[in-house]
């Protein structure tokens, strides 16, 4: 607080001891915990009913979460047909994309090779969408389940809500299959993946429009 003199001399301003530690503690705090307190938010479960496609959305890790929770989708016959997407990562060849990963993996499991079909080369969700709205013209298709990881599920159905308009689009959660016995551990997994999501959402509204809710 700056006071002045009759003369209107200004006094020297005091600062209160300890205010910039208070500062740095504050957002350090606000740093670790708004990814946990956001985490639920980005969740977006609510398939229901049947659909035109299952959309796998490429990217996913080892164990296959998302390949493994489409096959189930399909198995209680909630769409006719499921589609493969993600690109190969840069420098590597075609068939080592995403979306000829997790087909083929798919296939292995039982599922019939005229029900797979491929939106490949996409580096983005951005790009699985632009991909796919091509498959929901050439088919006339009317609704899409995306099936993807839990905290990526917000930023997928809103980008494809955005690029598709003219489709019904839910999202249906394949929950995580690796265990995790460490909470530090599974904590620190939850942070860096909801905090990775935030900062991607923010892009995604700021560069192509996507709304956040």
């Amino acid at each position: 607080m700056s006071l002045y003199l009759s003369s209107g001399r200004r006094l020297p301003t005091r600062r209160i001891p300890g205010y910039e530690t208070l500062v740095a503690l504050i957002l350090v705090l606000a740093i670790i915990t708004i990814p946990f307190l956001a985490a639920p938010w980005l969740i977006v479960d609510d398939a229901v009913g049947t659909a035109d496609a299952i959309i796998v959305l490429g990217g996913e890790a080892y164990p296959p979460n998302r390949t493994i929770h489409a096959l189930a989708l399909y198995h209680q016959r909630r769409a006719p047909v499921v589609v493969f997407t993600g690109g190969a990562p840069p420098g590597r060849p075609p068939e080592t994309s995403s979306a000829q990963v997790a087909r083929r993996l798919a296939l292995a499991r039982g599922l019939p090779p005229d029900v797979a079909l491929l939106a490949d080369g996409a580096q983005s969700t951005y790009d699985e969408a632009v991909l796919v709205r091509e498959l929901v013209a050439a088919h006339g298709w009317r609704s899409l389940m995306i099936v993807t990881d839990p905290y990526h599920t917000r930023r997928a159905v809103r980008t494809f809500r955005t690029l598709i308009p003219n489709a019904h689009v839910t999202a249906s959660a394949a929950p995580f299959l690796s265990p995790c016995a460490d909470p530090w551990r599974c904590g620190a997994r939850i942070w860096r993946y909801v905090a990775s999501e935030l900062v991607k959402m923010g892009f995604y509204r700021l560069y192509y429009g996507v709304p956040l809710s």
